[in-house]
């Protein structure tokens, strides 16, 4: 998921996301059907959810530096504009 989010693949690096909940999921459910095995499936979910957190931070990272894109991006078309209007008064 790092690597779709650096190389801002946003849609795919969600899709990730929602597939890693949806297996955390589904660990729960396996928990909850196979008692002889909630030991380990306890134990893979709780790397799960850390590894989910840090994606959670990095993606709210990425997140803000977009918004700090577009800030700028909207900044500079007032710029533009407002040189475009001031050039053709004089």
């Amino acid at each position: 998921m790092a690597l779709l989010l650096q190389q801002q693949r946003y849609d795919e690096a969600l899709q990730c996301m929602d597939d890693r909940l949806m297996l955390i999921t589904r660990l729960v459910q396996q928990a909850k059907e196979n008692p002889m095995q909630q030991q380990d499936i306890a134990a893979l979910a709780a790397k799960a959810a850390v590894q989910e957190e840090h994606m959670q931070a990095m993606a709210a990272s990425h997140h803000q530096s977009v918004f700090k894109q577009l800030a700028q991006i909207g900044t500079a078309n007032k710029a533009g504009q407002a040189y475009r209007v001031n050039s053709k008064e004089f």
